[in-house]
């Protein structure tokens, strides 16, 4: 199935614009995001582990500043200036603490170390001009940055597509020898088993499977009821029972999780909208029934030329994992239409193909096979499955069963 990438990068506001940007000006749903202590701790201590030399005495910009937060970390770490870059009304939010700061004299004033050190930029990235930073700077500044922090982060990571903002602002604003965080973000993928789920999936198609209904027949609406229901990913944390090849604790993940790295100090704005993750899997030590894939990502703030004597990797490393405690990212199941019942022994391989689209999210294709051996190919499969999946048609459950 072909897939077209959306490259629309128009400077006006549309619709989904509006909707989106209309969700993150609200304080409800910033404290949600403030109050989940993985994301915010990962963040507090990658940035001040970094002080020196990405912080302190440096020009940072916040891309998709929100309440701030990030930038006010990055001022207690340090920075001369910290440009706070956003676009959805927040930013009248972000206005209100820097006038704060300066509403009293002496020491009484709200968060007075923030004084002449943060810029708050009313825009997207893609609208953000040179002249629109010297203006905003309370001090001369010229208009590229040192460093760049982001919390651009949706659902398995790429969902809502602000990824490509971070890569913006890195390309238009960042110097040469410029750092960003988090540097590399992480795609992970299981084999799943939870019968229960699946079945959940499957019965909103088959409720559609009735002749009277009213009177009224409705299976001409079965095949299209059942195509949507597996095409959209289920979001919520899952229990790490159902992990394929794993102990709940963790144990024997390289064999049974698959992982994608993006260096977002790297990677172009083409191979983020459309890239395609081959998966291996060698996990499976007893009998199985393979509903679908559990899905999550990992962030690392390392830069390239960290010392690993100096910087703790556990402290610059964050994870969506079942494994872990949970985020308010959670995890997400990508079900099969028909389960995959396999024996130990056997291995799965496959692709799964991301491509933009125009819902500030991603379509995803999957073609998943079970070779006859060892030395088979795609060619020459047992077993094979192909699915779909629309990233921006995800339903929750909150349950952890």
């Amino acid at each position: 199935m072909a897939m077209v990438v959306d490259e629309s990068t128009d400077a006006k506001y549309d619709r989904q614009d509006e909707a989106y940007f209309g969700y993150y000006s609200m304080l409800t749903h910033q404290a949600q995001m403030l109050q989940d202590s993985v994301r915010t701790s990962a963040y507090q201590m990658s940035i001040m582990q970094h002080a020196l030399p990405y912080f302190a005495n440096q020009t940072v910009m916040d891309v998709g500043a929100g309440n701030g937060i990030l930038s006010l970390f990055a001022l207690q770490a340090g920075a001369k200036l910290v440009f706070a870059v956003e676009a959805s009304t927040m930013v009248e939010h972000l206005h209100h603490l820097v006038r704060a700061a300066h509403a009293q004299d002496g020491d009484s004033a709200p968060n007075m170390w923030t004084r002449d050190r943060l810029a708050v930029v009313h825009a997207r990235v893609e609208d953000v001009t040179p002249g629109m930073l010297r203006e905003a700077a309370p001090i001369p500044v010229e208009p590229r940055v040192d460093t760049i922090v982001s919390e651009c982060l949706g659902v398995l990571l790429v969902h809502e597509r602000m990824c490509e903002t971070l890569l913006e602002a890195r390309d238009r604003f960042l110097k040469p020898d410029g750092a960003v965080f988090p540097r590399v973000g992480i795609l992970c993928f299981s084999l799943l088993n939870d019968a229960r789920m699946w079945q959940e999936v499957r019965a909103r198609g088959e409720w559609w499977n009735t002749t009277d209904f009213y009177g009224i027949d409705l299976t001409p609406f079965v095949d299209a009821a059942r195509a949507e229901a597996f095409a959209s990913p289920v979001v919520g944390c899952f229990s790490p029972v159902h992990v394929i090849g794993t102990t709940p604790d963790g144990a024997d993940t390289d064999s049974a999780v698959c992982r994608y790295m993006m260096d977002f100090s790297t990677i172009s704005m083409r191979d983020l909208r459309e890239f395609d993750v081959p998966l291996a899997f060698d996990c499976i030590d007893e009998a199985t029934v393979v509903h679908g894939l559990g899905a999550w990502f990992d962030l690392s703030f390392l830069q390239a030329d960290d010392h690993p004597g100096i910087y703790d990797a556990e402290q610059n490393y964050m994870t969506t994992s079942p494994f872990a405690p949970p985020t308010h990212w959670a995890q997400v199941r990508l079900f099969f239409p028909e389960p995959l019942a396999l024996n130990a022994g056997q291995k799965v391989f496959g692709t799964l193909h991301f491509c933009a689209n125009k819902n500030r999210s991603y379509d995803i294709q999957a073609d998943i096979y079970v070779p006859f051996g060892d030395d088979q190919g795609a060619q020459q499969a047992l077993y094979r499955r192909q699915a779909w999946w629309k990233l921006d048609k995800q339903t929750y459950s909150w349950e952890t069963m």
